[in-house]
């Protein structure tokens, strides 16, 4: 299967279009988490206009502050410094109710997931530009995602085989599959070579570009069963953000979960 040189030259036009908005998240603190929630909301909005014609209803309103509730509430809680109990608590009944209303929402379970991966995604932000050199790591993980569907796109392309989960996703293949998983440790290796530290982490991005996989599976699932091309068309070669960050739906909460077990330092 040829590369479409067209769609090709589209996506690298949005990478750097997107650029400058890296390095915000790059210098972590409150801009860098206002940006990153707003992309979060952004694509929870793509993700209920995708179901409901174009339309935002009431309720779906209500699902997006859902969504952000409990990222709302973790800088409520770094900021104020509140017991770390009680905002457990306030994220366990926020989470909880976006369940519920997401059942109201989607007429498949496969759009309760998605709420509660954005969800997660957003409060794994917020927690994660809060540490030092949060958004470093933030970056880097991003870089991963994007080279994971960058050569995954090429290589799927290029060599095309077995498809990956021909059921959920018919354009995704082992080939693209294997080559974005061999290529994730790039970003990693690339910034612990450049500034001299440590190169074990490498080794934790191949998870990342493995998940960031499932992340993009996640999403093509819920586009198969309430039949949607694309979530919008605001990026080009892409579609809409939630298109573009399906992966970072699951990697950047496994991020956020290894840095703070002290696997990464």
């Amino acid at each position: 299967m040829a590369i479409n040189q067209k769609e090709t030259f589209s996506r690298l036009i949005t990478a750097v279009i997107l650029l400058p908005l890296l390095l915000v998240l790059m210098m972590g603190g409150v801009p860098a988490m206002i940006l990153a929630m707003s992309f979060v909301l952004f694509m929870g909005w793509e993700l209920f206009l995708s179901v409901k014609n174009d339309r935002i209803d009431g309720l779906s309103l209500m699902a997006l502050f859902a969504i952000g509730l409990p990222a709302l509430l973790a800088f409520l809680g770094i900021k104020l410094e509140w017991h770390i109990s009680a905002l457990m608590m306030m994220q366990t009944l926020a989470w909880s109710a976006l369940v519920v209303i997401g059942i109201f929402v989607f007429r498949h379970v496969s759009g309760i997931i998605m709420m509660i991966g954005l969800s997660v995604l957003g409060w794994s932000l917020v927690q994660l530009l809060a540490v030092e050199f949060g958004g470093i790591w933030l970056a880097l993980c991003l870089l991963t995602v994007a080279v994971v569907d960058t050569m995954g796109y090429l290589a799927g392309r290029q060599f095309g085989g077995p498809k990956l989960c021909p059921a959920i996703s018919p354009a995704k293949t082992w080939s693209g599959a294997i080559a974005g998983v061999i290529f994730s440790p790039l970003p990693f290796a690339i910034y612990s070579l450049w500034y001299d530290t440590p190169m074990w982490p490498v080794l934790f991005a191949l998870g990342i570009g493995a998940v960031s996989i499932l992340g993009d599976l996640m999403e093509s699932w819920f586009k198969r069963r309430h039949q949607i091309k694309d979530m919008g068309q605001i990026l080009p070669g892409h579609g809409g953000l939630l298109d573009r960050f399906d992966g970072s739906v699951l990697a950047v909460p496994l991020l956020y979960a290894l840095l703070s077990m002290g696997w990464l330092g």
